[in-house]
């Protein structure tokens, strides 16, 4: 004889199992895998180049690459501008297999043995090529583990420091460890010299010499 199923019992059961599935689908980052997405991108050898496009019926080099990480469940957005992989996702210092592989102007994915997939300009067709042949990379990206937090690998903030803070001998290691700083305003000056004054001459007061009236003179009678 079958029970009946308590109501509660039934939506808690529910909820652990749709908990346990998010759990699931949260402990692989980015969803699909290399192999997927390479997958995806060779699927579409012998396709027609064409600029700015990724899909379904014509491809970029970036625009394969992202075809081929949002068919494979990877990264819905992935980067138009190849440069940008090389930041967004974390790099790895030799390809594998479904490694995008970045170039100073473009993109391709990895495929193995120094062999690329591309949506090729040139040939006007996604076809195989060696990676050497095409340039010289500069980084290869590996989307598979997630996109990197651009925060968490940004340079760090310059600290200031105060001059105050500084020690003189650990900066400049000819400065003499015993130098000792002396005050301007503690050392005696010598004192200037009272400018010289030239005394000037003294008037001498000339005496007062009174005169005399002058006399008539007197007229003294000659001798006839």
């Amino acid at each position: 004889m079958l029970r009946r199923v308590n109501p509660i019992m039934l939506l808690s059961l529910i909820s652990v199992l749709v908990l346990s599935i998010g759990i699931l689908a949260g402990a692989q980052p980015g969803g699909g895998s290399a192999s997927d997405a390479l997958a995806a991108a060779t699927g579409q050898v012998g396709m027609p180049y064409a600029w700015g496009t990724d899909g379904p019926g014509t491809f970029s080099c970036v625009g394969l690459v992202r075809h081929a990480l949002r068919s494979a469940g990877v990264d819905a957005n992935a980067p138009w501008d190849h440069m940008a992989y090389l930041s967004v996702y974390p790099t790895v210092s030799s390809p594998q297999p479904g490694d995008v592989v970045v170039y100073p102007d473009g993109a391709a994915m990895y495929v193995g043995d120094g062999t690329i997939v591309m949506a090729n300009e040139w040939d006007q067709v996604v076809g195989y090529y060696p990676m050497d042949l095409v340039g010289t990379p500069v980084g290869f990206a590996r989307p598979y583990g997630g996109p990197i937090d651009p925060a968490a690998t940004g340079p760090a903030d310059p600290v200031e420091v105060e001059p105050a803070m500084i020690d003189p001998t650990a900066v400049d290691p000819m400065i003499p460890a015993d130098q000792t700083v002396v005050d301007p305003l503690a050392v005696e000056q010598p004192l200037a010299p009272e400018p010289f004054v030239a005394e000037l001459p003294v008037a001498i007061e000339q005496p007062v010499i009174e005169q005399v009236p002058a006399t008539e003179p007197v007229l003294t009678e000659l001798p006839a």
